[in-house]
């Protein structure tokens, strides 16, 4: 099959991840598999280094008229079987494409990363109507689908997984690189750094126990230079922070906290928290879906109160207080996603999906 994943999105995270480890499994399984996205996007240069064919094509709310027919070219021009859109304008361009190609047999399918709300008539009726499926990362982000009418025949089951494997056996050299003792405590948080991710949430905790225990505090991954000066602003000079920037060595980074901090406040399931989860390192969440069903509360890890900073900093204060209980949760957390979110799961998805009629 000749298959083409859109993406609009110019940064890093666990959606683009997502959408390249599809892509290298379709292309293990034989296909031929093909990018369509922003040129300069950071997904753009990862694909061609993995010898990706990629076509950049500029893509936003008010261009349209550009991309939509060099999208349509690209179907014809490449024999496009399937077409995969995952963020948000590539998927108008791609809906728009399917008016046309739809009826001539290629099949259009969306993948849904996030819980973001659906807003509006033509947004609701794009779910609904303008695409053969609509694939989903969770039950969450599942139920609220169904919540807004699309109806379940149209629903495929697509999981975020990692590679337990590779995680398991990586061994961190980030204390190394940023000469951080060995027996330093270090609490950190791993995501793309703006405010609905919950990054200030975390500072202003990791600011409060900074002022009872020696820490080093990471805030790693994709950010602003605003929202850095921002952050660094609520910190002393005296406080050990740091910002490493951009990272395709998730689990390296996260294998060197003692606490990973996950304060996001919506996700449609969070494949960092995955990452995390299965690097054995203790974790910290808002008690709220799904990351409360990934981490258990006293099983898997703690669940903070839903966007309370003063709990998520008395939660990170108790596993660092109670290792041997922290030891236990992060066990058990790398068993459950070594069961249920392994690599092997998103594979057979993949399977199944390319084998619809």
């Amino acid at each position: 099959m000749n298959i083409l994943h859109t993406q609009t999105l110019f940064n890093w995270g666990g959606e683009q991840n997502k959408t390249l480890n599809e892509m290298r499994f379709m292309r293990e399984m034989g296909h031929n598999v093909i990018l369509f996205c922003n040129p300069n996007s950071q997904i753009e240069s990862i694909a061609k280094e993995e010898g990706f064919s990629v076509i950049a094509q500029e893509m936003n709310k008010k261009n349209f008229h550009k991309s939509v027919p060099a999208l349509c070219e690209a179907i014809s021009s490449n024999k496009i079987d399937v077409l995969i859109t995952h963020g948000s304008t590539d998927s108008w361009v791609g809906a728009i494409a399917g008016l046309f190609y739809r009826k001539r047999g290629v099949k259009f399918y969306k993948e849904r990363h996030n819980l973001f709300p659906i807003k509006g008539f033509l947004s609701k009726l794009m779910h609904k109507k303008l695409f053969d499926k609509i694939l989903y990362i969770s039950d969450s982000v599942k139920e609220y689908l169904l919540s807004i009418g699309v109806s379940k025949d149209r629903l495929f089951f697509m999981p975020s997984t990692v590679d337990i494997e590779k995680i398991d056996s990586t061994k961190s050299t980030f204390r190394d690189e940023f000469h951080i003792a060995k027996d330093e405590l270090v609490i950190g948080t791993f995501t793309s750094l703006y405010r609905k991710k919950g990054v200030f949430d975390f500072a202003s905790a990791a600011e409060e126990i900074l002022k009872e225990k020696d820490a080093t505090i990471v805030f790693a991954g994709n950010i602003s230079e605003s929202t850095k000066n921002e952050i660094a602003s609520i910190f002393s000079n005296k406080d050990k922070i740091i910002f490493t920037g951009f990272r395709k060595d998730a689990a390296n980074v996260i294998k060197s906290f003692d606490i990973y901090v996950f304060a996001s406040h919506s996700e449609g399931l969070g494949t960092v928290l995955l990452e995390a989860m299965s690097s054995k390192v203790p974790i910290v969440v808002y008690n709220n879906a799904p990351m409360n069903i990934l981490v258990k509360d006293k099983e898997r890890g703690l669940c903070a109160k839903n966007l309370d900073e003063i709990s998520l900093r008395e939660c990170i204060l108790e596993l660092i207080n109670e290792p041997e209980k922290a030891k236990i949760y992060s066990q058990n957390a790398f068993k459950f996603v070594d069961e249920n979110f392994s690599h092997k799961v998103l594979k057979e998805a993949i399977k199944n999906l390319l084998e619809q009629k």
